[in-house]
């Protein structure tokens, strides 16, 4: 098993980052962030800093997590501490703030539940963006912003849309559902709503109405 320091050089490596003030400097964190990653200490460091050197690593949150979690310790054991060759500049984190891995690692049977919590969002979130979009005017139009952290964290999970809102396609019954009128499969049909899947399986089907429906 990579120790923390090859693991971190492992995945700048595979981003084309030759230094770790350069992933500092892409991920828009302090050097002292990067040598807590370093030294293994994920569970004292901030969610948001993680996201970002996440992103700067091309990863999702739950990959780095999965990465840089720290080994069970075994019993009896005294933990080594780890000395940082940076000042401490940053205030202390307490560890509460970061759950564990095993709090935040998102198995697979969580994420699903969250998805199924979510899943009146998923419907009808895309079809509201793209009216909001088309009318700049509406107040509705402001809330755009704040609805990124949930794309992002649909991204993370490997969400992902099936068809985009208005798109004309041909029908296909194991990824669309008729919300009017009727099709045979190949007919064109056009997207009211878009339908996702998680990891490559279908979650729900995106909903179509015949071309020519009113």
């Amino acid at each position: 098993m990579l120790s923390h320091p090859d693991t971190l050089q492992a995945l700048m490596q595979a981003a084309s980052i030759q230094s770790y003030r350069a992933l500092a400097e892409k991920a828009e964190v302090s050097r002292w962030q990067i040598q807590q990653l370093r030294a293994g200490n994920i569970e004292k460091m901030r969610v948001e800093n993680l996201k970002k050197i996440g992103h700067a690593l091309n990863i999702s949150l739950t990959d780095l997590l999965a990465q840089f979690a720290p080994a069970p310790s075994v019993a009896g054991a005294s933990p080594v501490p780890q000395p940082s060759p940076f000042p401490q500049t940053e205030p202390k984190r307490l560890s509460s703030e970061m759950p564990t891995q095993q709090q935040m690692g998102l198995p697979h049977a969580l994420q699903v539940e969250a998805l199924q919590t979510l899943e009146t969002w998923l419907i009808q979130w895309p079809t509201i963006a793209k009216r909001a979009a088309e009318r700049p005017d509406l107040p509705a139009a402001k809330l755009l912003p704040f609805i990124r952290p949930v794309e992002q964290l649909m991204a993370d999970w490997h969400v992902e849309a099936i068809a985009p809102i208005d798109a004309q396609l041909p029908y296909d019954p194991q990824y669309h559902q008729l919300s009017r009128g009727t099709a045979q499969p190949g007919d064109l049909v056009q997207v009211t709503h878009s339908g996702c899947t998680h990891q490559g399986k279908l979650l729900h089907r995106a909903r179509v109405k015949p071309t020519d429906a009113r």
